[in-house]
């Protein structure tokens, strides 16, 4: 049989291929047109039915029309020219191009068209194939979309902001204007995402990027750069213009309310701004001191912003190289921790230390606290590092536990970060469990701040802790605003009195008398007391003398790494020695004056009459001895530099009630030491020169008068 393809040729064979060819032509999926060549106007002759189902034309509706009404929407597309080109030359041609439907709706379409000749050469037809490539366009367009803008938010990513800033930055060049960069990064937003939960946290980031487009102009680019980072690129300033305007509108719009499950959030940015090409001739160039501007503003408490000035340069590199070291600290094991021990002052042992962390940096050595936290804190380090701090404790007091040391009680400070993180009884529990520690080597110290930030809350993990039998101490008590109700509430161990009353505890009776206050609600409620940063031996009798539990401070101990630590617990025992009762049975008798000689004359006429005579010239010490001292009388001059013997007296009654209180003085100043008399804050008046026989008479009368006010033996 002959292959009637193979001879297209002849009769009966030609009109089989011719009614292939048609065939083919009618089941095309590509549209199919032609279009007469040697009429005026081109005009289409013959469509196939998949022109009419891509387009929605029928042939009756295009034939006799040009085909340029398919791009009449679009008559300008750069791929026309080179149609138009072929179709006046009589060649073939390939082109992508966006036709519209008879609909109205737009599709991409290659379009290849080829010339038909006649007998003589000439181009008598074209031949049009219309290959609908809209669903691979699309496609190109969104990969190129993702490329380039963010997939959360729908902003520029930093990518496609470079090449807009690079753009911006070329253009301002060119014609003698500005460009600028403001940065803004979410004030804490890790502790905010953390309490929200990822997909709050996003919602929150969709509604800030959308703020963000509603503060700048319609020629400026927004880009989110990061978790919690986003950018604006400004162009077209002109000298005179304010480059910090959209960050006065970005400010304001921050002060309305976040809505997130039905629940309002505020959040503040720290906002940094740098302007071309003051600030910098290349994009990574202004995008560095936009980062530094408004790292300034972060580290001074964010919610503002900051324009980049070259003297903060060096410093905010410094802050920069200090962020990306501490990001890197836990992980290179360059965190320590150092123990301050914590004194009995019933029994003179040591009871426990308080764990502190310190970052070994490997260039500046030992960086205290006070110098990172807030930083990680801000960097969202604070969850890490409190799980190190947790298991490195344990993993220390089971080391001492092993070694044969008694028990004592190690403290990890917990922050109000960690309180508000699911998991913290988890995590004490897996902690004492992977160092086979007894829970009661253990107590977890909590501010008032970070307990009564969410109450109820905070009460239901403190209780799950407790239940492990884990002590907890309320640390800096006095200073928040923790109340006698709550604190019933919460299954606290210990009160820990703030350092801030101890300091001027033997001479200020303020101080005093909150921290009696406190010491005694303390036992009213089962709890221990304990005394932070106590430094001096009056401070530590005059705590003992008031029935405070413990006492920690430079007194006792400097923080000590661990091998330092665990030496000074061995040797332990003789530091009993430093909390043993001072003093003698004999009467105490005080005196105060600022002149030695009389001081010395006062010593020779008292000396033999049994008592323990203590002398000073300066009030502060007067108050350090009283601390120190069962003193029964006290005599004090009237005319002292800083304070007069009346005024003293008077702090002395609020501190030491019972001790009597007698003026000696050859300045005359009746009405003030008679009011003092009459108000009981002085029993006797005595003047100088004295009769010795007389003075000796009213110390006697005065040590009866003490004496008649102590407390019965057999009620003590």
């Amino acid at each position: 049989m002959r292959n009637t393809i193979a001879h297209p040729d002849g009769g009966a064979d030609g009109e089989t291929l011719a009614r292939m060819y048609r065939t083919a032509v009618l089941s095309s999926a590509s549209a199919i047109m032609i279009s007469d060549s040697t009429a005026g106007d081109r005009p289409i002759i013959f469509t196939n039915p998949a022109f009419t189902r891509i387009t929605g034309y029928s042939t009756a509706e295009v034939v006799g029309r040009n085909a340029r009404f398919l791009v009449a929407h679009d008559p300008d597309q750069p791929a026309l020219t080179q149609l138009r080109d072929a179709l006046r030359r009589g060649q073939t041609a390939a082109v992508l191009l966006r036709f519209q439907r008879k609909d109205g709706g737009l599709f991409w379409a290659d379009l290849n068209i080829a010339p038909v000749h006649d007998d003589t050469g000439t181009v008598s037809h074209f031949v049009s194939i219309l290959t609908d490539v809209t669903d691979r366009i699309e496609q190109s367009e969104q990969l190129s979309y993702l490329a380039t803008h963010d997939r959360l938010t729908g902003l520029a990513n930093r990518s496609l902001l470079i090449d807009r800033l690079s753009q911006t930055m070329t253009r301002s060049d060119r014609q003698d204007l500005h460009a600028a960069v403001v940065l803004i990064d979410i004030d804490r937003f890790k502790l905010i995402n953390d309490e929200l939960g990822n997909f709050a946290g996003n919602k929150l980031l969709i509604e800030f990027g959308q703020r963000l487009r509603e503060c700048v102009r319609e020629g400026d680019t927004v880009a989110r750069l990061g978790d919690d980072e986003f950018a604006i690129v400004l162009d077209g300033l002109r000298p005179g213009d304010d480059p910090t305007r959209p960050t006065h509108a970005v400010l304001r719009t921050l002060a309305k309310p976040f809505r997130v499950n039905q629940v309002e959030y505020f959040l503040t940015a720290s906002i940094g701004v740098a302007v071309h090409p003051h600030d910098g001739v290349t994009p990574d160039d202004l995008m560095r001191n936009a980062h530094l501007a408004m790292h300034r503003i972060k580290r001074s408490g964010g919610n503002g912003f900051c324009c980049f000035s070259p003297d903060s340069d060096r410093r905010s590199h410094q802050l920069l190289a200090q962020e990306n070291q501490l990001h890197h600290a836990l992980r290179r094991e360059q965190f320590v921790l150092h123990y301050q021990p914590k004194l009995n002052l019933h029994d003179g042992s040591i009871c426990g230390v308080e764990a502190l962390v310190r970052w070994q940096h490997p260039e500046r050595g030992l960086v205290p606290p006070g110098e990172f936290i807030p930083l990680a804190e801000t960097l969202g380090l604070v969850q890490p590092m409190g799980e190190w701090v947790l298991n490195e404790a344990c993993r220390q007091a089971r080391e001492w536990m092993d070694a044969g040391l008694p028990p004592i009680r190690v403290a990890i400070n917990v922050s109000a970060h960690q309180l508000r993180t699911a998991g913290l009884a988890d995590a004490v529990a897996a902690a004492l469990a992977r160092h086979a520690l007894p829970a009661s080597w253990l107590e977890l110290e909590l501010t008032e701040s970070a307990v009564m930030d969410d109450i109820d809350r905070a009460s239901a993990i403190l209780e799950q802790i407790s239940a492990l039998g884990v002590s907890l101490a309320l640390d800096d008590f006095g200073t928040g605003h923790a109340s006698l109700s709550y604190l019933r509430r919460l299954p606290f161990n210990t009160l820990k009195i703030d350092r801030s009353f101890i300091q001027n505890l033997v001479n200020d009776p303020g101080d005093a008398s909150l921290s009696l206050a406190i010491i005694a609600m303390a036992h009213s409620l089962g709890l221990r007391a304990i005394a932070e940063g106590v430094e001096t031996e009056a401070q530590r009798d005059y705590l003992r003398k008031h029935l405070c539990d413990e006492i920690q401070g430079y007194l006792v101990s400097r923080p000590l790494p661990a091998a330092q630590a665990t030496q000074y617990l061995c040797d332990a025992t003789a530091l009993s020695e430093s909390a043993r009762d001072v003093g003698e049975h004999r009467p105490t008798l005080l005196l105060l004056d600022d002149e030695q000689e009389i001081l010395n004359a006062l010593n020779r006429v008292l000396r033999r009459s049994g008592y323990r005579i203590l002398t000073t010239t300066e009030p502060d010490e007067a108050f350090a001895l009283l601390a120190r001292n069962p003193v029964g009388v006290l005599i004090a001059d009237q005319r002292m530099p800083r304070m007069t013997g009346v005024e003293f007296l008077q702090r002395v009654r609020k501190l030491y009630p019972d001790v009597v209180r007698i003026v000696l003085s050859g300045y005359a100043d009746i009405d003030s030491v008679t009011g003092a008399i009459n108000r009981g804050e002085v029993f006797r008046y005595l003047t100088k020169p004295w009769d010795p026989e007389e003075l000796r008479q009213e110390v006697r009368m005065a040590f009866d008068r003490f004496n008649d006010h102590l407390p019965s033996p057999h009620l003590s």
